[in-house]
């Protein structure tokens, strides 16, 4: 190839300097995925510099996740597109991985939920009422249940009626019901800048744009909405206000007032995503009841109570209900009512609220694990969820940390998977909590994070070196 960096006056030493030309022409498209570098000796003649300033760059810019090295073939740009499913990509194993320990699915622990269900699959063989949970029913699910989700509801200060209370087969179809209600191809969406990554996915798919909003300590910046409101016009915003993924930051009430102001000045919706809400034991009122006529509200079981129990409820203005049921038709019909039979039954009867308070008990003791471990790399992250964020210290990078962990036999979450514009994505991991089995088994994982973090990125690491290829 015939790539000749510009090297930019004062930008330290000249092997630095290359790099970062080297980590521009990635970001501006000049060098793509898997594109073989000049050689050495090639480079250094182009520059007018050292071989070994040539090889101290490479070595650099290997550090930094920006390349890799195959001995007898030269050094090439990462390509880790190319793996991206085998290392970011939040799926569950098709075969037990025991030898991994997986800091990468955000998974609720299972806690009692084995034994409840036993109990409940009892009482529900005993009330004579089965035939209605073996038959279609209407796509926004069966009255009776909506009417037991609208009370449970309200002990969160949302007061909705049943009629505008609709079942979901989980979060991530509740979200994909919501954007095709308010937004269509070619238009777009509002939302945090590091965001849930199934958000990304299903607004890919649609064809909608994601426009990505600044956040601060406090999560979205009310004027960089207001901004964006003015230059983008989006349809809609998309947020998680209490224990944001990833970064686990709770807006105050204040703040959502703020965003509340700005959602009526300029007309958009919000889809509030609040499957995290259930673990803060204080917590703002959410938006769907500071502005319950714009909101589309979400919230999960599988999050809340179980991960298998893929029922969620979706809280809308009665303005949208009929837009929202016909797609809820066209996409699953209805969800199924013996899973929501389930659900109900354990709102109705307190189950709920005990595995809500397991859970937070959970996600505290899992928490103080990390925080006791990990020390002031996790002083930032809330003890109140289960997952946590950590900001990676220099000279590491996401992708050379998160492939560097997988080879210590720990998976973690790059920041990339969240982030709306990837090439803006912070040198971060997502940690998750809940899927390890016990309190030594996420110990001994972070044990093995906390010694990467203490130690140097080994230069020229490779997704060959850890078997990825």
């Amino acid at each position: 190839m015939n790539w000749k960096p510009e090297i930019r006056k004062g930008a330290g030493p000249i092997y630095v300097a290359i790099c970062d030309a080297l980590e521009r022409g990635i970001a501006e498209g000049q060098l793509q995925p898997g594109e073989k570098l000049p050689p050495h000796r090639d480079l250094a003649y182009r520059l007018g510099v050292t071989v070994g300033t040539i090889a101290r760059a490479y070595t650099e810019a290997a550090v930094r996740g920006l390349v890799v090295g195959e001995v007898g073939r030269g050094t090439f740009i990462n390509d880790f597109d190319n793996h991206r499913d085998d290392i970011t990509r939040l799926v569950v194993p098709e075969k037990p991985q025991p030898e991994v320990i997986d800091l990468g699915l955000n998974l609720s622990a299972i806690g009692e939920a084995d034994e409840i269900l036993r109990s409940t699959l009892k009482d529900l063989s005993r009330s004579g009422s089965l035939d209605a949970l073996l038959t279609y029913q209407p796509s926004a699910g069966m009255i009776s249940h909506r009417a037991v989700a609208s009370q449970w509801l309200e002990g969160i200060g949302i007061r909705a009626h049943p009629d505008n209370v609709i079942i979901c087969n989980g979060g991530q179809h509740g979200l994909l019901i919501s954007m095709m209600a308010l937004a269509g191809h070619g238009e777009s969406i509002a939302t945090e800048q590091l965001t849930y990554p199934g958000a990304r996915a299903i607004a890919h798919q649609l064809g909608i744009t994601l426009a990505a909003v600044q956040m601060d300590h406090e999560g979205l910046d009310p004027a960089a909405l207001r901004e964006l409101c003015e230059t983008k016009r989006p349809k809609a915003l998309y947020c998680m206000p209490v224990l944001q993924n990833p970064t686990t930051i709770t807006m105050s009430e204040q703040r959502m007032r703020e965003i509340a102001a700005i959602i009526e000045e300029y007309g958009l919706w919000i889809i509030e995503d609040d499957v995290y809400g259930f673990l803060a034991e204080t917590r703002p009122r959410p938006f769907a009841s500071l502005i319950p006529e714009r909101t589309i509200y979400l919230t999960s079981a599988s999050k809340s109570m179980a991960p298998g129990l893929r029922i969620g409820f979706l809280v809308v203005p009665a303005k949208l209900s009929r837009s929202v049921q016909e797609i809820v038709t066209m996409s699953n019909w209805m969800s199924p009512p013996f899973m929501a039979a389930i659900v109900t039954n354990w709102m109705a009867n307190g189950y709920a609220d005990k595995l809500i308070a397991w859970h937070r008990n959970q996600a505290h003791e899992r928490q103080e694990v990390a925080h006791r471990i990990l020390g002031h790399h996790a002083e930032h992250a809330s003890t109140s969820c289960y997952h946590l964020w950590l900001q990676l210290p220099e000279p590491w990078r996401m992708d050379s940390f998160s492939a560097t962990a997988l080879r210590e036999g720990v998976r973690v979450i790059t920041a990339d998977a969240f982030a709306v514009k990837r090439d803006h994505a912070p040198h971060a991991v997502r940690l998750c909590l809940g899927a390890a089995h016990s309190l030594p088994q996420i110990a001994l994982g972070l044990n093995r994070l906390m010694g990467l973090l203490n130690s140097q990125p080994k230069p020229h690491m490779d997704l060959q070196s850890i078997g990825y290829v």
